[in-house]
């Protein structure tokens, strides 16, 4: 029996799972063009009019660690959006496609990248079962109403032995929400469903796979804007999205001792059961 957890948004006295009723799956009519050209992506940014990669340093870190699971070579990104994690995994010798229903960044993937990706659902896209040795998404699962249903297919099309790896916000599981109260990220029916690291293994585990590992990463951005107040972040983040639409967005190289500050923030906060976001491994039964 579902109980008001905020405003549109419910919690199962089951199993703690945070949604919104009524929302199936994605709709495209979402994410045209102008989300592409405001949002905040991991994967790219816009520079002098162009998309570019952004955090290649991290997207090839990643990619060492999915390196004990090539087979075959093939490599799937659900919601790959502008594809530019699969551009570079096929730098790597990947043999990549994808799965995106903003045509916009479906065509800059075929045309611009040279990337096969597939305009629709998973579902819709009929790949082969047991073919992919990687099945990958970042920040993906927050917009589907009923996750189980494409965690099941992205089970379906990954080889037995393979690797899933999602990347997906945890806004009720933020140090904003647990310390603050605020909610941060994009209400629904953008996003529909909420996870914790305990909600979201559960899943995995309900299509078949068997986790490995799921943990919280805790952004120190988030943290610094806990000391400002709710209209200054607003004003921050406008001059952030102002920026990408303008072109002049670029990634900041981090010192060494923030990356080492940003480790211990996440151990800290995996011990607290707390972060922005959560990165989870599974593998497919052999």
């Amino acid at each position: 029996m579902p109980v008001n957890h905020a405003p549109g948004i419910r919690s199962c006295r089951n199993c703690d799972f945070i949604f919104a009723p009524n929302i199936q799956s994605e709709d495209s009519k979402l994410y045209d063009s102008n989300f592409g050209d405001t949002n905040v992506h991991p994967t790219y940014e816009k520079r002098d009019g162009k998309y570019v990669v952004r955090n290649r340093v991290k997207l090839e870190a990643l990619l060492d660690r999915l390196e004990p699971y090539r087979q075959t070579g093939r490599f799937l990104d659900v919601g790959c959006s502008a594809a530019f994690f699969l551009s570079v995994a096929k730098e790597r010798g990947w043999q990549p496609q994808g799965a995106e229903i903003a045509k916009w960044a479906a065509d800059f993937s075929r045309q611009e990248l040279g990337i096969d990706v597939f305009n629709g659902m998973l579902q819709d896209a009929k790949f082969p079962d047991n073919h992919f040795d990687v099945v990958f998404s970042s920040h993906v699962m927050e917009h589907i109403g009923q996750p189980l249903g494409l965690l099941s297919e992205m089970t379906r099309v990954l080889r037995p032995g393979g690797v899933h790896v999602t990347v997906v916000p945890t806004q009720f599981a933020s140090p904003s929400w647990r310390l603050a109260h605020r909610f941060i990220g994009d209400p629904p029916p953008i996003h529909a469903s909420f996870y914790t690291r305990d909600t979201y293994a559960a899943f995995l585990k309900e299509a078949g796979l068997r986790v490995k590992s799921v943990e919280y990463n805790v952004e120190i951005n988030r943290l610094r804007q806990l000391m400002r107040s709710v209209q200054e972040n607003a004003a921050q983040w406008q001059q952030e999205k102002n920026a990408i639409v303008q072109g002049a967005a670029a990634s900041a190289v981090r010192p060494a001792w923030v990356e080492l500050a940003k480790k211990l923030v996440n151990l800290l906060g995996n011990s607290l059961d707390m972060g922005d976001e959560i990165i989870a491994f599974a593998e497919k039964p052999v």
